[in-house]
């Protein structure tokens, strides 16, 4: 099996961490590689009157931890070894996040609000995020990452 540690080495964020800031108030920590994608989608989002934002960036691992520790449960096990299927929501384990090397995004519409199917950022998103390179894991509506994960 596993161990019950996370993992001693996580990949950096390509091109160090950058700030994208939201049209309409807010702003988004990701890798830098993604930054100039990431900050266009928002611009085009806004140009249509979608009110993109995230909830969630780029997150240290301690972060991930703590979210495994609220979604999960509390033992080793829970935290580094459980399916994420299992946690409510699903929350990948510890070093295995794309959210911990920059490259994903749990967006956020008009304000804070969930991204639901069908919804107006949901439609803005499926119509135009791969074109900026975000592709969506499809048990979580909100998250968009560059390899789907």
């Amino acid at each position: 099996g596993q161990p019950d540690v996370a993992p001693s080495v996580i990949a950096p964020a390509p091109g160090g961490l950058a700030t994208v800031t939201c049209p309409y108030g807010g702003s988004i920590t990701v890798a830098g590689a993604i930054a100039g994608n990431v900050q266009a989608l928002l611009n085009h989002a806004a140009s249509q009157g979608v009110s993109l934002c995230a909830s969630s960036g780029w997150r240290s691992p301690d972060a991930q931890i703590a979210l495994r520790r609220a979604h999960c449960g509390t033992s080793n096990y829970a935290i580094y070894q459980m399916p994420s299927s299992r946690c409510n929501p699903p929350t990948a384990r510890p070093g295995s996040s794309m959210h911990e090397r920059g490259l994903a995004v749990d967006f956020s519409c008009n304000g804070g609000g969930a991204i639901r199917r069908g919804n107006a950022c949901w439609n803005f998103l499926v119509n135009h995020a791969g074109s900026y390179g975000l592709y969506n894991l499809p048990s979580e509506p909100w998250h968009w990452s560059t390899n789907g994960n």
